[in-house]
């Protein structure tokens, strides 16, 4: 809508949360839009206005969850753009979630990574890497249509959960399952239960060569004979220590896959890291939310920010509404009541 001026999720949530004879009759106006809003129009006109008023509270509910001033202050404006590995404007984005507010702001991320997916999966761009720490803590669509096809656009792409089940509980056996299989690289600290089997029956079985020993009165026989076994057992996992870790690492080479199992201890270097912390640089402010005075107008700005999307969808509605008032075919087709009660006078 006006080259995407108020193309931001604030102006959706409150385009969405207008009357619902508004929004049908506005959307209904675009031929292009006619046939998504066809079965509610006929709803409409149909007289089944309290089972269609259901259906549309049933989305406004979860929407009107997030309206906040703060909220709208993140996902609107044009400070940068999602292409983060663009090769004129590259771009670090790190992006959190509220462990109090998980469930209203996982919807706004899960809008933020949809669309960084789809920018970033794309051949002639940067390397980058796309890291998700506690991947179940927000639903990350078509992140496994990623692991698979990102490769070869030098995308890596890098998931941290606590368990197995975390990922099967809110992403769905099916999915969660996916995701398992198609990741090529695994590590892996202290995990119990069926994660530590799954791993241990992901690490293989290798030739393992036993020996035992018989004694008797007369003589000592010793037997040699090899079997199949796990490399790593799950108790083995089951048991690690902190720092130590256990993983598989698939290589590359045309057709060929060579998988490395290894089991490794982390030894850190304070030394390094401190020479390291020491050589950080401060990242810059964008903006300090203060006036000349150097007062704080961090919630003034907010609040106004807030106020203004409110002010333009609500002229947004009253600017397509005139536009179809003005047009006789559109005000007959879409605005019959106003047309007969004109009539009547």
């Amino acid at each position: 809508y006006k080259d995407g001026k108020y193309c931001t999720f604030p102006h959706t949530i409150e385009f969405l949360n207008k009357p619902y004879a508004d929004i049908f009759t506005i959307l209904t106006s675009y031929p292009s839009l006619e046939n998504y809003l066809s079965p509610f129009m006929d709803a409409w006109k149909g007289g089944a206005q309290d089972q269609l008023q259901g259906q549309i509270a049933s989305a406004k509910i979860p929407l009107s969850r997030m309206i906040s001033p703060q909220l709208y202050w993140v996902m609107t404006g044009d400070d940068f753009t999602l292409d983060l590995n663009n090769p004129n404007e590259p771009k670090i984005l790190c992006v959190g979630n509220n462990p109090d507010r998980q469930n209203i702001y996982s919807a706004a991320l899960g809008l933020y990574n949809s669309r960084i997916v789809k920018l970033v999966n794309k051949k002639g761009q940067l390397k980058s890497s796309i890291i998700i720490d506690e991947l179940p803590t927000i639903y990350f669509r078509g992140i496994d249509n990623l692991i698979a096809t990102a490769r070869s656009n030098k995308v890596a792409v890098c998931l941290g959960f606590q368990d197995y089940s975390q990922l099967a509980r809110d992403y769905g056996d099916k999915e969660a399952k996916v995701i398992q299989n198609t990741v090529g690289n695994i590590f892996s600290g202290q995990v119990v239960g069926e994660t530590a089997k799954n791993l241990s029956e992901r690490f293989g079985k290798i030739l393992q060569q036993r020996q035992s020993v018989s004694i008797n009165r007369q003589d000592t026989s010793t037997s040699i004979n090899t079997q199949l076994d796990f490399l790593i057992p799950a108790s083995k996992i089951s048991n690690l220590s902190q720092g130590t870790f256990v993983g598989s690492v698939a290589d590359n080479f045309g057709e060929e896959i060579d998988q490395k199992i290894f089991h490794s201890r982390i030894i850190v270097d304070s030394a390094k890291v401190s020479a390291e912390t020491k050589a950080y640089k401060k990242i810059p402010i964008v903006n300090e939310f203060k006036d000349e005075n150097g007062n704080d107008i961090m919630q003034e700005q907010i609040e106004r920010n807030y106020s203004r999307i409110k002010d333009e969808v609500e002229q947004i509605v009253q600017d397509e509404m005139e536009r179809i008032k003005a047009d006789p075919e559109l005000r007959k087709r879409l605005l019959p009541d106003e047309k007969d009660e004109e009539d009547n006078d």
